[in-house]
C-alpha cells in the first residue's frame, strides 16, 4: 500500500486528483491510502515521515508549495514529491527541492496514468518495514518512521516518530534486522540515511541530533548516503 498526501487548498482540485488516483488503483490493482491536507502549514506541522508520496500544490495561501517543499526537505530528503501547478514555468524551480515530477492542472486521468508508473517506482525504495522487539511484544513500523538507534550497556533505544522505544540486546543484532537505508556510523549508533540533514568532517545531524562518524566508517557512510539520494 502507498500512503499518499495531497496538499491542496482547493477542494475541487483535491477531489479531481483523488478520483484519478482511485481510477488508477482500480485498473492497475494498486492500493492507495490517501489523505487530503488543505494547507501547507498543517501538513508541515504534522509531518513525521508517514507518507510514501506527496502531491503538493505550488500556489497556496499563507505558505506556498515551493516554500513548504524547502521546509519539507530539511526534515526528509527522500520522500517522493510531486508538484501540482497550472503554470509549467515552475517546473525548473521544482528541481531545487528534488521534486520527482510535476503535473499540470487541471489534472486528468490520462496525464496521471502517463506519469504515475515512474513516480511509484521512486516510492518502492521507501516500503521497507522495521520490526522492534519491545517489552515482550513486537512493534511494526515503516522504515522511515525510525530515525536512529543507540546502545548503552546492552540497552537499545529506538528513536521513532511514535516516540522512544527500548529493548535489550546488541547493536549487531539490530543492524542485521534492519532493511536497506540504515547505516552504523559508530560503535553506539545506527542512523536512518533518510533522516540525515547535514554532514560535516566529523559528524552527522540526524533528526536534530549530532552523532560522531567513526573515521574508519566515514568513506563508506558518504557512499551509502549518496546511494540513498541525499544531495542529488
Amino acid at each position: 500500500m502507498y500512503r499518499i498526501a495531497i496538499v491542496e487548498d482547493q477542494p475541487a482540485d483535491a477531489k479531481r486528483l483523488q478520483d484519478a488516483l482511485e481510477k488508477y488503483a482500480r485498473t492497475k490493482t494498486q492500493q492507495f491510502h490517501m489523505e487530503w491536507i488543505s494547507s501547507a502549514f498543517a501538513f508541515l506541522d504534522q509531518y513525521s515521515h508517514q507518507y510514501d508520496l506527496i502531491f503538493m500544490d505550488i500556489r497556496m495561501p499563507g505558505i506556498d508549495g515551493m516554500a513548504a517543499a524547502h521546509e519539507l526537505r530539511e526534515k526528509d530528503h527522500s520522500v517522493v514529491l510531486v508538484f501540482l501547478t497550472s503554470l509549467a514555468q515552475y517546473a525548473v524551480e521544482s528541481y531545487e527541492v528534488e521534486a520527482t515530477d510535476y503535473i499540470l492542472k487541471p489534472i486528468t486521468s490520462a496525464a496521471l496514468e502517463l506519469k504515475l508508473p515512474r513516480i511509484l517506482g521512486k516510492c518502492t525504495v521507501n516500503t521497507g518495514e522495521v520490526v522492534i522487539q519491545c517489552d515482550g511484544s513486537q512493534q511494526r513500523m515503516r522504515a522511515q518512521e525510525l530515525s536512529y538507534v543507540e546502545i548503552c550497556n546492552h540497552h537499545i533505544q529506538y528513536t521513532t516518530s511514535r516516540g522512544v522505544l527500548r529493548s535489550y540486546g546488541t547493536l549487531k543484532e539490530v543492524e542485521q534486522g534492519l532493511p536497506d537505508g540504515f547505516f552504523r556510523i559508530n560503535n553506539q549508533t545506527i542512523v536512518n540515511l533518510r533522516s540525515v540533514t547535514r554532514v560535516d568532517s566529523e559528524s552527522a545531524m540526524v533528526s536534530g541530533r549530532s552523532f560522531p562518524i567513526s573515521r574508519g566508517r566515514r568513506k563508506e557512510f558518504l557512499s551509502a548516503l549518496h546511494t540513498a539520494g541525499m544531495g542529488k
